[in-house]
């Protein structure tokens, strides 16, 4: 039986003069951080510019210890996404893929099957990854540009899955209303939170920057990025489960094609079928961390999973906005948004 370690249990002890080099890091990083510029314009998200993206001030800690800390294998697979994108069901499937055993998702919750490595790295104590099981899942937000050299330079893969922003720009902002807020609070306006998307003040924006950084990197080194896309995924979940496989080292045989393995990866990692059970509904995320003010309810990350939800939020000028801004980022790079307006 598959069986990973609960994140609890996947922290070095250090000795004394680790711990102090660590203290004297961790002290390094707050002045850093403390010294960048500043944006509260998510209520109660405040976000810190490093490296020209908006990061949420309470996990740069986790980025810029693990941009020191972070040595990954040969053999790691790195599940990337902006965040409210698919990163659930790219967890899930990814899983699936690898364990063949799609019916553990019922007793899990898909944020569980690979740790996000900036939360990880920003509790107190320093993550050992070495006590994940190889191939080690990894996921992360993190913009390419910004990741550790050392990722780069590695054979480690890295696939990234994107969606179209408008939709991106709905699920966060439904997300972010539904994070812990002081009770009489209100909810931001839609249109603020379109305005503050549009200047990149979001988590980890902005996401045309982010996007097309993937994109070419998966341009330059195919080997190196598999770059899927949201909306195909929705419109042919086996293809893509197939791709995965494949850039994953690990196929499918005739024997489980024959059998249906690939149509129950698919089945036990559908939205409704992961949004359906108790342990997906009920309680926390993010307690194990020790880091109680990041913990999300684990219902927040599922919605409706929809491609097109935005045509239900947006006005006819807000999708041109979008398109425009799209326009001009992605001009000439070959990447397109099929589901845009224009």
């Amino acid at each position: 039986m598959f069986s990973t370690p609960h994140f609890s249990e996947c922290f070095d002890t250090l000795t004394e003069d680790q711990k102090d080099d660590e203290f004297r890091a961790r002290q390094h990083h707050e002045e850093e951080i403390s010294s960048l510029p500043r944006h509260e314009g998510w209520r109660q998200l405040s976000l810190r510019l490093y490296k020209g993206f908006w990061f949420p001030e309470a996990i740069l800690p986790g980025v810029l210890s693990l941009r020191h800390h972070l040595r990954p294998t040969s053999s790691d697979i790195f599940l990337v996404s902006f965040p409210k994108s698919g990163t659930t069901w790219l967890k899930a499937l990814a899983f699936a893929i690898s364990t063949r055993k799609p019916e553990l998702l019922q007793s899990r919750h898909p944020q569980d099957c690979s740790p996000n490595l900036e939360t990880f790295f920003a509790g107190p104590r320093v993550p050992d990854l070495d006590a994940l099981p190889s191939p080690r899942q990894l996921s992360t937000h993190i913009p390419y540009s910004v990741l550790p050299k050392s990722v780069h330079d590695s054979p480690c893969r890295i696939i990234y899955l994107c969606r179209e922003p408008k939709d991106t720009l709905v699920s966060t902002y439904h997300f972010v209303n539904g994070m812990h807020r002081p009770e009489a609070a209100p909810q931001m306006p839609l249109t603020e939170a379109v305005e503050l998307f549009c200047k990149g003040l979001t988590m980890y924006g902005p996401v045309w920057e982010h996007q097309l950084e993937y994109w070419q990197e998966s341009q330059r080194r195919p080997e190196k990025v598999l770059f899927l896309k949201y909306e195909d995924l929705m419109a042919d979940p086996e293809a893509i489960v197939r791709r995965m496989a494949e850039y994953m080292g690990k196929p499918f045989s005739a024997a489980e094609e024959m059998n249906g393995m690939v149509g129950e990866i698919v089945r036990f990692s559908s939205f409704e079928k992961l949004s359906g059970l108790e342990i997906n509904k009920v309680g926390l995320w993010g307690k194990e961390f020790d880091l109680d003010h990041l913990a999300i309810k684990k219902s927040s990350f599922f919605r409706n999973g929809k491609v097109g939800d935005w045509t239900e939020h947006f006005t006819a000028e807000m999708a041109e906005r979008f398109d425009a801004i799209a326009r001009d980022k992605f001009h000439q790079s070959g990447l397109t948004h099929s589901h845009s307006s224009v």
